[in-house]
């Protein structure tokens, strides 16, 4: 890759090398760190002032001239691959590599030119997360553009909590078209420093701008109907309805049946004790792999799919059900690991269950 504005300008060159980097010799790395290092450069501020004083419109980004050094069937076909792995559902990281090799085998020899030299082979984790960022702004570009052209816009928020205890907001938007059918589109993943409401408006907000959403119809906010989302004087819906005046707010149909059920079943105690023994049975097996292990291997000799006993979540629609139901698909192996706890290593909570 050569500069542009560098090559027309040629900045003088008052120590260092006698041939600069993307001026007088063609760089062979293409990496965006590198572009950032020669953008942030004193001859490169040079030139851009020169350009500047002659009004002729380039950007900074537009004076980057690439330069045919490597075959380009190896640049699609690395892209190719990693779309392949992403749709796919496929760990990325470590799964490229192997497939650019998988490929080479099967006679695709051009992916030698992404071997510039051994630091930079287009392989690692950072080249795989550019070109993924890449991939992911071409796929979502039509999407944000029928967004945006849509007649009006809904947001459905839900806070979650993954497994190392990190908040995060997951954001999807339903729009509607001008022959007014529905469409409904994941929008971001946001990870939260905090549950507060006003770390939850500043994120929402944030999405909106960076993704250049038209706010004058947002019209409609789906919450999970926690205290945090719709409280009265400082929730989510509050703060975005202020900001927002046509935003109506309502609260999940799902997860309001899930607590009314829940509610309504605490005043039967049978319900009560069946459900909190549920939990107690989830708890006994995941707080402790030798258990687990035990578990895993009575299924395996009875002939029984290796199911984890499911936990019970009051605010998840129809957990008690799938807990219920996986119980009863892998109630003997279930039996038979208990009965193994408690005559083997004379578990009293094993012989309670």
């Amino acid at each position: 890759m050569f500069c542009r504005i560098c090559r027309q300008h040629k900045p003088p060159i008052k120590k260092g090398p006698l041939k600069w980097a993307f001026i007088e010799v063609g760089i062979l790395v293409f990496r965006k760190d590198y572009i950032e290092r020669h953008i942030s450069s004193e001859p490169h501020q040079y030139s851009v002032k020169h350009q500047v004083s002659l009004a002729s419109g380039y950007s900074v980004m537009q004076a980057f001239e690439p330069t045919v050094i490597m075959e380009h069937e190896a640049v699609i076909g690395g892209f190719k691959c990693l779309y392949w792995l992403v749709k796919n559902e496929m760990a990325h990281h470590t799964n490229y590599p192997k497939l650019l090799s998988l490929a080479q085998l099967l006679g695709c020899d051009y992916f030698e030119n992404l071997k510039v030299d051994q630091r930079n082979n287009y392989q690692s984790h950072r080249i795989v997360d550019e070109m993924l960022e890449i991939l992911a702004e071409i796929v979502e570009s039509p999407i944000l553009e029928e967004i945006r052209s849509s007649q009006a816009i809904s947001l459905e928020v839900d806070e979650t909590t993954d497994v190392s205890v990190n908040r995060q907001l997951d954001l999807h938007v339903r729009h509607l078209d001008k022959e007014g059918y529905v469409f409904n589109h994941f929008l971001d993943l946001v990870t939260l420093e905090d549950g507060k409401a006003d770390s939850v408006v500043a994120a929402i907000k944030s999405v909106l701008q960076k993704k250049d959403l038209p706010v004058d119809r947002l019209y409609g906010l789906g919450t999970d109907g926690a205290a945090v989302m719709t409280g009265r004087l400082n929730g989510v819906a509050k703060q975005l309805t202020d900001s927002f005046p046509k935003l109506v707010s309502v609260a999940c149909d799902a997860h309001r049946l899930a607590l009314a059920c829940k509610d309504a079943s605490n005043a039967v105690r049978y319900m009560a004790n069946f459900r909190n023994h549920l939990q107690e049975l989830h708890l006994f097996f995941r707080n402790s792999a030798n258990r687990s292990a035990t578990l895993s291997a009575a299924a395996t000799t009875l002939g029984l799919n290796d199911l984890k006993v499911k936990e019970v979540k009051d605010t998840r629609w129809l957990s008690q059900h799938l807990a219920v139901q996986n119980l009863q698909r892998n109630l003997t192996a279930v039996l038979a690991a208990l009965a193994e706890e408690a005559t083997t290593r004379k578990c009293p909570v094993a012989k309670g269950l």
